[in-house]
């Protein structure tokens, strides 16, 4: 949980600051130990590039040296954002100038930075339900009013989006941003069609608003076809996309970025201070990456792809029949699940605690409430003989906490 500072402080506290006052920073975890980690999105430990990221660190000091030591470019390392360039371009075909790249603190960071560009109290922003809940927490700080609309096997549901547009418009008010998760929606899986994709670009141009296309698993994918990214489709500098390398070299790199209009930037930068985002990691990371990414994207892959298919495999084999709903996602780090009806919550969350088994529970994936029904399985973190064994645990708890 949030640490709670003394009580004196709390009347100090800024409106944003009490938004988030408590609340669970990343995904809410019971007090347990688990043996079965599938509440965090976490890489898998094992894939990372140890001796790789050694190697780049001695290459970046040996060359660089005081360099690499000392403040950095406002806009971020120009070698990180010809790196995103390149990463672009080789996987999804999309051209980018490193003048359109600006460096965060991670992903989180990075869609921060947009949101506080954008977004003042009182803002209509709309976002899917459900979505990631850390993005959500970072959205309701700001102090909008969030409007949600669905998700469908296409992906955010346009229709509904439309119709949350008009309805503002005639209000003689406009939506600041539209927040989607275009790849493996986290949490529920779907990736965008291409129909869709054309869809919210236009909605967007036609009632001039934003789009913050937030892709933290594109390169994750272990079956099914690339499709253009939304900013590749818009032709009206409505789009900002996020990216971030934490899900494909490690969370504990920080490092994310957002691509947008060239004229955008300086808004993102009046809310970055310090001297560039960590100058050095940057450098270790771009050394890394220019030698080796196509090659541990795709062993990354063939890790998760595993996972994926033993945590199916274990749900399957006990959810037969119950009427549970599993989703199977063509990437990413997620399983999200339509419990069988009647399905008691606080009977599930006692007996995955006892078998040492952490999940998610779907309410905190919607911003006005809702989805109790679902929970969010992540099969990143454990080996696939845990993914298996741990599904097979909480299959069973789910068929316990059924009707009596």
């Amino acid at each position: 949980m949030t640490p709670r500072a003394p009580d004196r402080f709390e009347p100090l506290l800024s409106g944003r600051a009490r938004i988030g006052w408590g609340v669970p920073v990343g995904t809410p975890r019971p007090a347990m130990n688990p043996l079965y980690e599938f509440g965090g999105g976490f890489p898998d430990p094992a894939s990372f590039p140890y001796d790789g990221m050694v190697e780049a660190t001695a290459r970046v000091m040996q060359s660089e040296g005081a360099a690499a030591m000392t403040y950095g470019e406002p806009q971020g390392y120009r070698g990180l954002r010809e790196l995103v360039c390149e990463k672009y371009e080789r996987f999804e075909g999309l051209k980018v100038e490193p003048e359109n790249i600006i460096v965060a603190n991670g992903s989180g960071h990075a869609l921060a930075l947009a949101f506080s560009a954008f977004v003042d109290p009182g803002d209509a922003v709309i976002s899917e339900a459900p979505a990631f809940s850390g993005s959500l927490i970072t959205i309701k700080r700001h102090g909008p009013q969030i409007l949600d609309v669905p998700v469908d096997a296409e992906g955010i549901v346009t229709a509904a989006v439309r119709a949350r547009l008009e309805a503002l418009r005639r209000e003689g008010r406009r939506c600041k941003l539209i927040y989607t998760i275009v790849n493996f929606q986290n949490p529920s899986g779907p990736t965008q069609s291409l129909r869709r994709r054309h869809e919210l670009v236009e909605l967007a141009h036609e009632y001039d608003t934003l789009i913050l296309e937030d892709d933290a698993y594109g390169e994750l994918r272990f079956e099914g076809e690339t499709l253009p990214p939304l900013y590749a489709l818009d032709r009206h500098g409505r789009v900002i996309r996020a990216g971030t390398l934490s899900k494909i070299l490690g969370a504990g790199v920080r490092l994310g970025w957002l691509a947008a209009p060239r004229e955008m930037i300086p808004a993102f930068q009046g809310f970055l201070f310090g001297g560039g985002v960590s100058p050095f990691m940057s450098r270790v990371a771009t050394s890394f990456m220019r030698d080796h990414m196509t090659t541990h994207i795709q062993r990354l892959i063939d890790v998760y792809r595993e996972k994926r298919d033993a945590m199916l495999r274990g749900l399957d084999e006990v959810l037969a029949g119950t009427g549970a709903v599993v989703s199977r996602p063509e990437g990413g780090f997620f399983l999200w699940m339509k419990l069988p009806a009647g399905t008691d919550q606080r009977r599930l969350a006692d007996l995955a605690v006892d078998a040492r088994v952490q999940y998610t529970p779907g309410p905190v994936f919607f911003p006005n409430g809702g989805g109790d029904e679902f929970i969010r399985l992540a099969f990143s973190f454990e080996p696939p003989e845990k993914c298996y064994e741990g599904a097979r645990l909480i299959a069973r708890a789910i068929r316990a906490a059924g009707p009596r």
